[in-house]
């Protein structure tokens, strides 16, 4: 039995990369692992520890739900896993765990957002559009100064 590991942060986008594979029709097992987003520095200053990890559980199981219906619905075994730590900790895990896994980077790569590394061979993208904040403080001088 395959074991496949698909790395969610978008329900829809995650729905689209899993549908090809189904085609196959093969049992197989599935670890889906949520990767919620990160809460902003001042929210993230009044809540606790705990109602992080609880927002990041509630996260995972609403996004995880409808994906892990459909494979349930073929048979397969499914496993949902939140990603607390870094996600090549998290692989490592995973590899230790299960013997031999395919993964599966199902994560959609927002704007000005990078997307840590699922393995060590794997490539993080420099962002090209990020513009460092010197410079739009001298553009916004020298339009001020031009005025």
């Amino acid at each position: 039995m395959e074991t496949f590991v698909i790395f969610v942060n978008d329900k829809t986008h995650a729905m689209n990369q899993v549908l090809p594979l189904l085609e196959d029709a093969t049992a197989a097992k599935w670890v889906l692992v949520g990767c919620p987003p990160r809460v902003t520095r001042h929210a993230g200053k009044w809540l606790t520890q705990r109602a992080l990890n609880k927002f990041n559980d509630e996260w995972t199981a609403t996004n995880l739900h409808d994906i892990g219906q459909l494979l349930k619905q073929r048979g397969d075994s499914v496993i949902t896993r939140v990603a607390k730590a870094s996600l090549l900790q998290m692989t490592q895990t995973l590899k230790s765990e299960f013997v031999a896994i395919r993964i599966i980077d199902a994560r959609l790569r927002h704007q000005m957002q990078n997307l840590q590394a699922l393995t060590q061979k794997q490539a993080t993208e420099a962002n090209t559009w990020v513009i460092p904040v010197g410079a739009i403080a001298l553009g916004a001088a020298v339009s001020l100064a031009v005025d």
